[in-house]
Formats: C-alpha cells, sequence, structure tokens
C-alpha cells in the first residue's frame, strides 16, 4: 500500500437492514486490513461510503440527501455508493456530485481494491476480475450484538417488494463458513449472535447436496440444521433469528426452540396485512386464518414466546374495511412489537402499476390508529413479566437523559435499570418493576 493510500481515512455510514450493517462491517474490516484507517467523525473523512436502502421511497431520499451531505462536508471527499439503491440507480446516482465510485452488493468485497485505482480504470477492472473471497467479518463495531449473514437473495414475490429485484436470486453461505464466523465472534466476547439473512428461512435450499460440516450432516438443508450445528460452538452466548417469513416455521423449528435454551424465545414474523383480500393483492402465500393458526402453534410449544412483526398499511386498494380487519386482527394475535410502515411504490414491482392509491392523509391516520394498537398490545405482553427476573444482555452505551443501563433480554423486551458499568456486555438478571407503554423499567437482581 502506498503513503498516499495510508494517509485515507475512510467513513462507513450504512442505511437499512442487518445484512446490511453485517456488510458494511465487511467491508471496513476489508479497508483495515489493506491499511486505510477509519475516522470516528464525518468532518474528518476524505473516503465516505455510503451502504444504501430502496425499500421505500424514503430511503431512497435519504441516500441522496446523505450523499449531498458527505459532499458538503468535503467537497475533495471520494464519495463510494454501494447497497440496494446502488443496484438499480447507478445511473441518476453518477450524476450527484462528488461520487467517484458505484458498487453492487456482490461488489462490495472489492472495496479496498476499487480504492487504490483512478476511478475509470478501477471500475473497468471490477467488472472484468474474477470474484474475491467472500464477506466475513471477525467484529462488529459498536453492537453488542452481532449479526451473521447466513444467506442472501430472495425466492419471494410479494407485489410490493424490490428487494427480491436488488439482492437476486438465494446464495447460502456454507456451514462451515458461518460456524468459523460465529466461534470467531464468541471468542471476540459477544453474547448474542443474530442470524440473518434477506430471506433467512431459505437458508440451504440452494445447496445441491448433502453438505457435512463439523461432523454434522445435512440432508434437509433447513434452517433448523444450522441452529442444531451451533450447539457444538463453545461459549456463553444466545443465538437470535431475525426476520423470518410464515411458511418458513415448520414444527420442527419450533420443536428445537421449545427445547434449546440458547435460541432466544422471539420469532419476528411479518403479517403484513390482517385481511385475506389485501393478502391476495400483496401475493402473500398465506391467509390470516393461517397467520392464525401458525402463532396459535407456535404459542402451544413455546410459553411466553415474543411474536413482533410488520403490517404494511396503504397497499393500493385497500379500502376502510379492508384496515379494520387489520386493526382486529393485530389486537387479536397481540404482538410484543410491530413495525408499521406506509406503502411505497417501486418500480418493477407488480405493485407500481396498481389503482385505487390510497390518500396519504388517510394512511398517516391510520398508521397512528394501528400505532396504538400495537402499543396497547406490547404492553399487555410485558405485563405478564412484572415481578418475574429476565436474563438481559447490556448495551455498552446508557440512556442519554437519565444516564440507565439499557438492554434486551431474550424474549426482546427492552428493559431499564440502574446499574454499574462494570455489567455492559454482559447477560445478567434483572427483576421487571415497572412498565408505560413505551418502557420497561427494571432492577438488577444479580
Amino acid at each position: 500500500m502506498n503513503s498516499a493510500t495510508d494517509s485515507k481515512r475512510f467513513f462507513i455510514h450504512t442505511l437499512g437492514c442487518k445484512v446490511n450493517q453485517y456488510e458494511s462491517q465487511a467491508m471496513r474490516e476489508i479497508l483495515l486490513k489493506a491499511g486505510f484507517k477509519e475516522c470516528p467523525s464525518i468532518n474528518m473523512a476524505d473516503i465516505y461510503i455510503l451502504n444504501t436502502c430502496t425499500v421505500t421511497q424514503a430511503a431512497d431520499r435519504e441516500s441522496r440527501h446523505t450523499i449531498g451531505l458527505f459532499h458538503r462536508t468535503n467537497p475533495n471527499a471520494k464519495i463510494v455508493v454501494s447497497g440496494c439503491y446502488a443496484e438499480r440507480n447507478a445511473d441518476d446516482i453518477s450524476f450527484l456530485p462528488g461520487v467517484e465510485h458505484i458498487l453492487k452488493n456482490s461488489e462490495k468485497n472489492r472495496i479496498a481494491e476499487v480504492l487504490d485505482d483512478t476511478p475509470r480504470s478501477a471500475l473497468r477492472a471490477l467488472r472484468s476480475a474474477p470474484s474475491r473471497e467472500p464477506l466475513f467479518i471477525t467484529d462488529f463495531k459498536d453492537h453488542t450484538r452481532a449479526f451473521v449473514k447466513i444467506q442472501d437473495g430472495c425466492e419471494n414475490a410479494c407485489a410490493y417488494c424490490k428487494v427480491p429485484l436488488v439482492r437476486g436470486r438465494l446464495k447460502s453461505r456454507s456451514l462451515e463458513d458461518v460456524l468459523r464466523e460465529v466461534r470467531g465472534l464468541v471468542d471476540k466476547g459477544f453474547r448474542e449472535i443474530v442470524l440473518t439473512g434477506i430471506c433467512l428461512g431459505a437458508w440451504g435450499k440452494d445447496f445441491d447436496s448433502t453438505m457435512v460440516a463439523e461432523g454434522v450432516g445435512l440432508t434437509g438443508l433447513a434452517l433448523v440444521d444450522i441452529l442444531i450445528a451451533l450447539r457444538k460452538v463453545e461459549g456463553d452466548f444466545r443465538v437470535r433469528l431475525s426476520s423470518i417469513e410464515p411458511k418458513y416455521i415448520i414444527d420442527d423449528l419450533i420443536e428445537l426452540m421449545s427445547k434449546d435454551e440458547r435460541i432466544c424465545r422471539h420469532l419476528h414474523i411479518p403479517l403484513q396485512s390482517g385481511d385475506d383480500e389485501i393478502l391476495a393483492r400483496m401475493n402473500r402465500p398465506y391467509t390470516a386464518l393461517d397467520y392464525k393458526m401458525l402463532i396459535e402453534r407456535i404459542r402451544g410449544k413455546i410459553e411466553d414466546i415474543a411474536i413482533t412483526t410488520d403490517v404494511l398499511i396503504g397497499f393500493p386498494g385497500e379500502s376502510e374495511s379492508n384496515f379494520k380487519n387489520t386493526l382486529a386482527f393485530l389486537k387479536e394475535i397481540g404482538p410484543a412489537r410491530t413495525h408499521i410502515f406506509t406503502f411505497s411504490k417501486r418500480e418493477g414491482t407488480a405493485a407500481y402499476e396498481m389503482r385505487d392509491e390510497v390518500g396519504k392523509d388517510i394512511a398517516r391516520m391510520r398508521y397512528y390508529r394501528l400505532n396504538a394498537a400495537s402499543l396497547a398490545a406490547s404492553y399487555i405482553y410485558r405485563r405478564k413479566f412484572l415481578n418475574e427476573k429476565l436474563d438481559v444482555l447490556v448495551e455498552t452505551k446508557r440512556t442519554r437523559r437519565a444516564g440507565l443501563l439499557t438492554g434486551y433480554s431474550g424474549n426482546y423486551i427492552k428493559v431499564l435499570f440502574e446499574g454499574p458499568d462494570e455489567l455492559m456486555g454482559k447477560t445478567v438478571p434483572v427483576r421487571i418493576e415497572g412498565l408505560t407503554l413505551l418502557h420497561t423499567v427494571g432492577g438488577y437482581d444479580g
């Protein structure tokens, strides 16, 4: 590495999902290994790397806004744009001031070589060179929990979703790579490993034959097998699954979660709508009754499990009656937490050409109504644990105003409590002492 490159300081900013956060950490490690230096402040950088998201129009706007912010902060800096927004909007991005490199998701592993070359020759080399080693991490900066990406791509075709267009076909990581990465992160001191992917439950479906790693034979090629294999990893840590679609939650997975104490009692299962007509228009492969029966089956096996979910409001054609069905359904299933987002037209998706759009004012009011029901459902779920002890993984930063410790329990309850700094990064017992609609307060019970 030449002295000019040695003096380059980079700043990474990440938008979007856990997969993007994982890939940003991988790019960070590639650059550090190559001799680049990371700076903690946006004001000190002469290389900016933006890892973008394109799930909604708002995400696209945020990407463009951040690129502009980078350029205003240092007009002489190089700006590298990667991620999902860069996949299909490279032409638009290329005209933005300061942008010198645009990398597709599959090219993030070449971040160092691109920055160590002139823009045009680098891009030519990038397109023609053979692929480099896959992304791999050994740390997770500024995180108490470590995200481990086990697959990429999506096999679903939801009418509103642009993700399959920018992430491509299924591609699973080998079990051996996943186990090696998890071991390193656990040895580093991480006490929670979050398995994540674009379509998490589809891990292994693209394997052509039986895989054998660490003495574990995989013939079912299902997510449950990777969880079984993780039992062989030594150390004091727990495993959490990120978002998983309903169709991938098979009985074997439920049974394993009910018996393996290392797996967090928490499942994030996207609902999107509680109305069958809207679910069909969204091209979701289940009915409201199917979803309800799945939740009942899970709760029947795993007592007090936290079910969290996503709901999309304002989908084209959603009438007041359709929305009321979703509202009633949310109250019935009582999720511990609900992420609510409004429909956003995404070019290339089936819903892009759909008529009967819901007005912004109507969608906004539906958001408020659904959010009120969501907060009530969360309160009812958390109330079950009053005066109970939960194992909480303590974050490494205190709350700004009150200066309290904060952390998440295995069943994904965020708890605030008083305690010494020595508890940070550890999993400790906390007794739940009080609740509000927004907060859960406890006391250290070690």
